[in-house]
């Protein structure tokens, strides 16, 4: 017997890191007007990044459906293992409950445990990272949850925008609309609590996001996990991660790229970090 560790596409995670961790990633859907892309899959960051730049009409996402999670578990099922599925917060998408309902499915005996993990992007993604070093020494897949569920308050996600529009058009924005009526030129910086958007500062620039970002994470020290992360511009990365580098070594601080279903939201220039603090 092994426990398998699912998640979905929102979490953001870099493909050889959930094949190197033999973590499933099912992929939740972006839709241009009638064309309808799994994302990761039909469509990749640059070409997305590229559409919503040229596309008149904001993009939609759904999430994966309940037959989706079924077919996923069912082969995971088939082939002797236990599963732990780590999903995007509840108050962001109905990824969860299709989860939820795919296990109901799945019947009362089937070796299932479902995760709200109140995050979203690499936030879920060092959550489901979380999960999959557990599956390797945990006796089942209740005890790897519990492990996963006792990670949730160490584990934070700060982002940096250059504009709100998208995730107030997307319908996302939560209590960052807050935010929304000013007419400064900002750049805002928000925080995932309790599953949802919050405010957490404005800052003039992004420069000046980039530094706060900083600040706000080494705050949070000592760390287990980092993980920085953009859309559009690869240098906020990289800067980032060369500044966090006193933090954790630059090569187990993660980095990877917002893909189409978050990008629907956070819009070209985002940036930010994610972290895990020691317990």
């Amino acid at each position: 017997m092994t426990i398998r560790v699912v998640t979905d596409s929102t979490s953001d995670l870099p493909a050889h890191l959930a094949e190197e961790m033999g973590i499933t990633v099912v992929p939740c859907n972006v839709m241009f007007g009638d064309d309808s892309y799994r994302d990761g899959v039909d469509l990749k960051p640059d070409e997305f990044f590229q559409k919503l730049g040229s596309s008149q009409r904001l993009p939609t996402t759904s999430q994966p459906s309940v037959a989706d999670f079924e077919a996923v578990y069912r082969q995971l099922l088939d082939e002797g293992h236990e599963i732990v599925s780590v999903h995007c917060s509840q108050k962001l998408s109905g990824t969860y409950n299709s989860a939820i309902q795919a296990k109901a499915e799945a019947g009362e005996s089937a070796p299932i445990t479902v995760i709200d993990s109140q995050m979203a992007s690499i936030g879920l993604g060092l959550l489901t990272l979380q999960a999959a070093r557990a599956a390797q020494t945990a006796l089942d897949h209740r005890e790897t949850g519990e492990k996963v569920r006792a990670a949730l308050p160490l584990t934070g996600c700060i982002l940096a925008l250059d504009t709100l529009e998208y995730l107030q058009k997307g319908g996302r924005i939560g209590k960052a609309q807050a935010f929304a009526g000013s007419l400064l030129k900002v750049k805002p910086l928000l925080t995932l609590q309790d599953g949802e958007v919050h405010p957490l500062e404005r800052p003039r620039s992004l420069e000046r996001a980039t530094r706060r970002l900083a600040e706000l994470a080494r705050e949070q020290a000592p760390l287990r996990q980092l993980a920085v992360i953009h859309s559009t511009e690869s240098e906020r990365s990289t800067e980032l991660k060369r500044s966090l580098s006193d933090l954790l070594p630059e090569d187990q601080i993660i980095e990877t790229r917002f893909g189409p279903a978050l990008g629907v939201y956070v819009g070209p220039r985002a940036f930010g970090v994610a972290f895990t603090k020691e317990g």
